[in-house]
């Protein structure tokens, strides 16, 4: 059997990264709405954790968070522990074959981004960033996630574009079939 990766090159994730930390911190500090911004280390985070990787995911989770906690004007260490943990936990939830633009890693991406804005919120109340519970909530949650899914979308459909042709244990290429062939059962009844 042919083993390959098959999650995005090296070099995918250096172009993914590059264009999330340009988005977070050119356009996201620009764009509002209802109060929500866009968080493109969470969606940086999050697409890589869905490739399974979850040493990748923990570290890139953890400098995403930093990155995002250094460059808003929030608590330091708060996103950073939030995707950390998230980063870890979607990447145990979903196998290796929801990388890309499926509807499976749509639906992860939506309840991880959701949990993560969600108890970011709940993490500015409680440190007194926010004294309004709905805006915390609302504001900082809901809109949060919502536009960070709605950046994912072409994120998710950059990291599954690498691996197209690539399959985790495949039978195509180099000559490779499933089946013995003629000449592997002589050998076989010869050996008996």
């Amino acid at each position: 059997m042919d083993f390959r990766d098959s999650g995005p090159s090296q070099r995918t994730l250096v172009i993914l990264a590059v264009v999330a930390c340009v988005i977070q911190v050119a356009l996201s500090p620009q764009i509002s709405i209802f109060g929500g911004r866009f968080n493109a280390m969470l969606v940086l985070a999050g697409t890589l954790a869905l490739t399974g990787n979850a040493p990748r995911a923990v570290y890139v989770g953890f400098f995403a968070g930093l990155f995002y906690d250094l460059t808003a004007s929030v608590p330091v260490g708060l996103m950073t522990l939030l995707l950390t943990i998230g980063s870890f936990a979607l990447s145990h939830v979903s196998n290796a074959g929801t990388t890309g633009f499926s509807g499976t890693s749509i639906r992860l991406f939506f309840v991880f981004s959701i949990v993560v804005c969600l108890a970011n919120g709940i993490g500015l109340l409680l440190l007194g960033y926010e004294g309004d519970i709905l805006v915390s909530l609302g504001a900082h949650g809901l809109m949060s996630a919502l536009l960070s899914c709605a950046l994912a979308v072409p994120f998710l459909m950059v990291a599954g574009s690498g691996n197209q042709g690539r399959g985790g244990f495949t039978a195509k290429g180099k000559g490779g079939t499933r089946f013995k062939s003629s000449s592997s059962g002589k050998r076989l009844r010869n050996l008996r």
